[in-house]
């Protein structure tokens, strides 16, 4: 096998590889979601701890990749900063080619999805914090005492009745 062909192999072994984490990765922002609208901490933080592992075994795999880049830019005599899946499925017979373009799309759908499903995970993190902002601003509005409000939405003044005796 030439040189071009065993980085080229490297490569799609490399994606590959990145697409199984890229999957695990998405199975776990599900588990979060899931996680998240149960306010179950306990699970949230295993899954940080999960997510943390596979983004190392994802920095790992782009040394990786960056190896069999460099090993086809010496190869073809092309600099690693131009070389693109397309470029390189090009200069490979068409059945290796068209492998390499496909693992390319599956990684690149992969990664759109992640970040959609971070994206999701994210605006129901940032809602649930509102909820918590809102619910410890309504607990101590009824420690301080009961306020209303008129109908211009403007606060009353206390009438002098607590909800709760200093006692208590």
């Amino acid at each position: 096998m030439n040189e071009l062909g065993a980085g080229a192999d490297a490569l799609s072994t490399v994606l590959s590889h990145q697409g199984a984490a890229y999957g695990s990765l998405l199975e776990l922002a599900s588990r979060e979601e899931q996680a998240i609208t149960d306010g179950d901490v306990g699970t949230l933080t295993a899954i940080v701890d999960e997510q943390r592992q596979l983004l190392d075994v994802l920095h790992a795999l782009e040394t990786e990749r960056m190896t069999a880049l460099t090993a086809i830019a010496a190869a073809t005599g092309t600099q690693i900063d131009v070389l693109t899946l397309t470029g390189i499925s090009l200069m490979l017979d068409r059945e290796a080619g068209e492998a390499l373009t496909a693992r390319g799309l599956t990684l690149r759908a992969q990664a759109e999805a992640l970040g959609r499903a971070n994206d999701r995970n994210a605006l129901l993190l940032e809602n649930s914090r509102e909820i918590v902002d809102r619910w410890i601003q309504y607990l101590r509005t009824i420690v301080s005492g009961a306020l209303t409000y008129t109908a211009e939405g403007e606060p009353e003044e206390a009438s002098g009745h607590r909800v709760l005796d200093r006692s208590a």
